[in-house]
């Protein structure tokens, strides 16, 4: 208390001047207190962050291999596939090349039996001519001496026949010869070896002269419809004249075959009963407006087909 009478209020304002630092002295450690829990927020999120980017890379990994693994099982797949095409190839080229070697055999061995009974026959004719003239030769010359220039002229009209029939031989063999050289040979459109092919009309006798398939000539319009030829019947749908191509509907064994858009000497192939193992062969020389005109080749032989 003062002297006059009132308080002394000093030692009570140093009192509180320190709580008031106090209290100051918390409100400054909140922002501190903030920034620690924004860092460990801004940590955990990362963290997050990164297993989540860590996931994203394993599963892009897996599925890659994953996709890898396919690729290879689709290439050794098409791989086995090719595989199985070259074996079936190099089987249907084995095959062909065995019919061409029958083909070729069976035309020699008819071309040798013409030419063996071509000259059996020259041989008889001889035989029965050098009789007759030899008898001839004796009467005259034990009847009338001054026949021997007679007989010396009739002995080189002999032998000049038996010249006219070596050059009748040498012809028939030139003929035969041309025959197998303008006769083609080709693949039909099934991918099959195919026979000699004929060309034109006179083509087409000499096929048919080598005997190996029935030839079975046709002439098709387009407004006929359905026609028989051979053992199976035929329809004209399209011709084009212009750039000879043609389609046509096959039917053999109550089944029908469309063969689309086919040009000219072109081997047009189908199995039919008859023909077992060997395909039919529709060859079409000619193409006009609305009419086709070739052949039907069939096999004289059935063999059984798998």
């Amino acid at each position: 208390m003062n002297a006059d009478g009132s308080f002394n209020r000093g030692p009570v304002d140093d009192y509180q001047e320190p709580s008031n630092v106090v209290v100051n002295n918390h409100r400054s450690n909140w922002p501190a207190a903030a920034l620690a829990i924004g860092l460990v927020a801004v940590a955990g999120f990362s963290f997050y962050q990164y297993s989540q980017v860590n996931g994203l890379r394993q599963e892009l990994s897996d599925n890659q291999e994953k996709q890898a693994s396919e690729v290879q099982s689709q290439l050794a797949a098409q791989n086995n596939a090719l595989k199985g095409t070259v074996s079936d190839l190099q089987a249907k080229l084995t095959e062909a090349e065995q019919q061409t070697n029958q083909s070729l055999a069976k035309f020699q061995t008819a071309a040798q039996r013409h030419a063996d009974a071509a000259a059996g026959k020259v041989q008889q004719s001889l035989e029965k001519k050098s009789a007759a003239q030899q008898e001839a030769f004796n009467a005259e010359l034990a009847g009338v001496k001054n026949a021997t220039s007679d007989v010396s002229t009739k002995i080189d009209g002999v032998g000049a026949s038996v010249d006219t029939v070596k050059t009748d031989l040498a012809s028939t063999k030139a003929v035969v010869d041309k025959t197998a050289a303008d006769l083609q040979r080709t693949s039909g459109d099934m991918g099959v070896m195919s026979g000699l092919i004929a060309t034109n009309g006179k083509e087409i006798q000499e096929l048919r002269a080598l005997g190996d398939r029935n030839i079975y000539e046709f002439t098709i319009a387009k407004k006929s419809g359905m026609q028989k030829v051979g053992d199976i019947q035929m329809r004209l749908t399209k011709a084009d004249a212009k750039h000879n191509r043609f389609t046509m509907v096959v039917m053999a064994d109550d089944k029908f075959i469309e063969k689309k858009d086919k040009t000219t000497n072109e081997p047009v192939q189908f199995y039919a009963a008859h023909g077992a193992r060997t395909p039919y062969e529709v060859v079409v020389n000619e193409v006009g407006k609305d009419t086709v005109k070739g052949y039907l080749a069939t096999p004289k032989v059935s063999t059984a087909r798998n």
